[in-house]
């Protein structure tokens, strides 16, 4: 029988990157025949643009864009709530183009925070269904844990402000349930870990050298092994876009000129955003730290870090208005400034690329580890604070801001120059090189293991 694979991705380069390279993975050392990949989104052409070599052919691969529109009233809450909200919408979208297609699939596989979608293949009797998880396995082991709980000790041990103990895993503090956001992302997370309970397996975005002690501990059973009730996972990162050789970019033509690892790179993903005055302290503490580089702007938002992701007109930086009088001009010999969007991946992969201001979205940290640069953590929201706690004291390949609320000017200078001058960004580089080596030695493994499917 002919192996045909639905894949549907919730809106974000993080989940939608990843959910088409598993799809090429599946073809091409897996068995499938056929996969088709739905990515839901707001902006198609924006997508497109984002997706880059991601986009190519693929022989057996079809990717088809669920296009929905939804009033920004409609969003409201945590970034998992908006998530699932847009997912909820997309249902009837999803159901009749699985419908439609001819063969009708045998597996379904939706990402963690799409995984509404796997409503579709209970009602359209697809038997065989997956998750994959596009983040770190310590969140999954994060949302599974927390399904194993009643809710009642669950939520006794958020109010107690103590870190809560994962079998076999680094302590997760975690924001106290007085905070609304916080209440809305607990509840996502156990309708997550629950429905991961009723699926055939879990694909994860990592790999064992990466998570080892996460990985080791769904691997006992008398660990998460237990809460996962059986179900298998499956590492399989690092899962991230491609580099286009040859690709064209006025940032890859300025990074030329540079010498080498000189640079420091900084972006907040495709829908990270600052307040005002957080933007003002970052282009302080970039002229003042007097190192070279590239920054990805956007307007600023006051009351929502994740506001161009979901809002299209909050995403494009027409003008620079918003930086401090007179940054640009006494920058230009050091620093280049981009309008909303640049090619992560080929900037990462680039010689003079020293260093990776990042928000911690676990696709920016897979690629910024597998190419081998470290980086100065700067979580916004969801799990990217426990993503910036694993980088900087785990893997000790960051550095990351001590206070809370705005981070000034000062501190920033001081971090860019610790990783781009001293021993301690020496020793980082040196960490995030060994972690390059096992994310190849990794890939070559995967794509020789039969997955289970």
């Amino acid at each position: 029988m002919d192996l045909h694979g639905a894949l549907v991705s919730s809106p974000g380069m993080g989940h939608a990157v990843p959910i088409i390279e598993l799809g090429k993975r599946l073809l091409t050392h897996h068995g499938f025949d056929r996969v088709t990949v739905f990515l839901v989104t707001t902006d198609i052409s924006r997508s497109k643009s984002q997706l880059g070599l991601s986009m190519s052919e693929t022989p057996g691969l079809v990717i088809e864009f669920i296009s929905l529109e939804v009033p920004e009233q409609d969003l409201t809450g945590s970034v998992l709530n908006k998530l699932a909200t847009m997912m909820r919408m997309a249902l009837p979208e999803i159901r009749s183009a699985v419908m439609e297609l001819e063969p009708r699939p045998t597996v379904l596989v939706a990402d963690l925070m799409g995984i509404e979608a796997l409503a579709v293949a209970r009602d359209l009797e697809v038997t065989r269904k997956f998750v994959l998880v596009t983040t770190s396995a310590w969140f999954l082991a994060l949302t599974v844990y927390m399904a194993s709980l009643d809710k009642g000790t669950l939520y006794k041990l958020v109010s107690s402000r103590e870190p809560l103990l994962i079998p076999g895993c680094s302590p997760v503090q975690l924001d106290p349930v007085q905070d609304p956001s916080s209440i809305q992302d607990l509840t996502e997370c156990l309708r997550m870990g629950t429905e991961i309970l009723a699926v055939n397996g879990v694909f994860v975005n990592t790999w064992h050298e990466l998570e080892c002690e996460v990985i080791g501990s769904f691997l006992d059973p008398e660990k998460l092994g237990r809460a996962m009730g059986g179900v298998p996972i499956y590492p399989v990162g690092p899962l991230i876009r491609p580099v286009e050789p040859g690709l064209k970019h006025e940032v890859l033509d300025w990074l030329e000129q540079q010498p080498e690892e000189s640079v420091v790179f900084v972006s907040f993903g495709s829908g990270g955003s600052l307040t005002s005055d957080q933007t003002t302290e970052l282009a302080w503490g970039l002229e003042l730290s007097r190192q070279r580089f590239v920054w990805v702007v956007r307007p600023p938002a006051e009351d929502d870090p994740s506001a161009s992701m979901f809002n299209t007109t909050k995403n494009q930086a027409t003008k620079t208005d918003f930086l401090p009088d007179g940054f640009l001009e006494r920058t230009e010999k050091t620093g280049l400034v981009v309008r909303t969007w640049a090619p992560q991946e080929e900037i990462l992969a680039h010689r003079s690329t020293g260093a990776f201001v990042s928000h911690c979205g676990w696709n920016s940290i897979l690629e910024s580890v597998a190419n081998g640069v470290p980086m100065i953590a700067w979580p916004l929201h969801s799990e990217q604070k426990m993503n910036a706690w694993m980088v900087s004291e785990e893997w000790k390949i960051a550095v990351r801001a001590t206070g809370q609320g705005t981070v000034r000017r000062e501190e920033i200078a001081e971090m860019l120059r610790r990783v781009m001058e001293e021993e301690e960004g020496k020793e980082m580089r040196k960490n995030v090189q060994n972690l390059k080596n096992t994310a190849q030695e990794s890939l070559m493994r995967t794509e020789s293991k039969n997955l289970q499917i």
